[in-house]
């Protein structure tokens, strides 16, 4: 992340007690770090999101997203959409899916496209046609859950999606298109 930032900021932690300040540093030094570097890369770690962060600087992105709404008469939201479930969602894929960087989630994106058109079709004609800003880098992710084997996909079907219907179906036709093998729905 520290390549990618044009400003930064400082903070301030208060109120650590002395045994955690104590194990910051014992770790810090077992590493071979200040602690103020094992800090600012646990929080990058912890709180850096790939997948939000390519959506929202990707030109791809924005150009793709522009296409399939011209192409299914979709709009997208002018404001970027972000909620405790947004995040969530991004953070699950993003260890699920093993997206630990931005070259990662590009080429998922990228090996992705052909499919695009098929994932927006599945939802227009459910009626979804206000789709939040990054909707193509959504249905690029939804096409790679649909790629995994079996245990996977239903890992992710129950950590993400719960009772969602037609998940399984969704996913089928983009397994369909792809030749692999339908999983039957839980």
């Amino acid at each position: 992340m520290s390549d990618e930032k044009a400003e930064t900021v400082s903070y301030t932690l208060r109120n650590l007690s002395s045994s955690l300040d104590k194990t910051i540093a014992a770790v810090a030094s077992t590493l071979g770090k200040s602690k103020n570097t094992l800090i600012l890369e646990t929080l990058e770690r912890e709180f850096y999101n790939y997948i939000t962060t390519y959506a929202r600087s990707n030109l791809l992105v924005s150009a793709m997203d522009a296409e399939l709404a011209k192409k299914f008469g979709i709009e997208i939201l002018p404001e970027w959409y972000e909620s405790v479930h947004t995040i969530q969602y991004d953070r699950y894929l993003s260890t699920e899916l093993k997206l630990d960087s931005i070259d990662k989630v590009d080429a998922v994106f990228k090996g992705n496209l052909p499919l695009l058109e098929l994932r927006a079709k599945q939802l227009v004609d459910k009626g979804y046609l206000k789709l939040p800003r990054g909707i193509s880098l959504t249905f690029a992710l939804f096409i790679e859950i649909a790629k995994q084997d079996e245990v996977l996909v239903r890992k992710i079907h129950k950590g993400l999606f719960g009772i969602s219907e037609n998940f399984y179906e969704y996913v089928n036709d983009i397994r369909k298109a792809l030749s692999l093998p339908a999983i039957k729905p839980e």
